[in-house]
């Protein structure tokens, strides 16, 4: 059986396969579920991370706007926009933080 499976996974194998509706509805109800799964995982670390507008960020960084707005086309510190505002991950700041306090 294990020979099977390293075939399937080689994309050696040519299979033909002949499914029920209720195996194609019971397939599609486990990918509703994991996606389900992962969604959640992905939300929840979501919430956990803080959004900081951008005085909050020229603050904490003692930058100008034009600044912000470099370290954006650089990559460097990238904004997210949550509708029409920007806002700043706390983490990326932390980052930058933790590299500028290391150099």
């Amino acid at each position: 059986m294990d020979n099977i499976f390293k075939i399937i996974q080689n994309g050696s194998a040519n299979i033909k396969l002949e499914l029920n509706s209720e195996d194609l509805l019971l397939f599609s109800h486990e990918l509703i579920n994991r996606a389900k799964s992962e969604l959640s995982v992905e939300i929840a670390e979501t919430r956990k991370e803080l959004y900081l507008t951008k005085t909050e960020v020229k603050k904490i960084c003692s930058v100008c706007d034009t600044t912000l707005w470099h370290w954006n086309k650089r990559g460097y510190l990238k904004h997210i926009k949550i509708g029409s505002k920007v806002r700043y991950r706390k983490t990326d700041i932390d980052k930058i933080l933790g590299q500028h306090e290391q150099e």
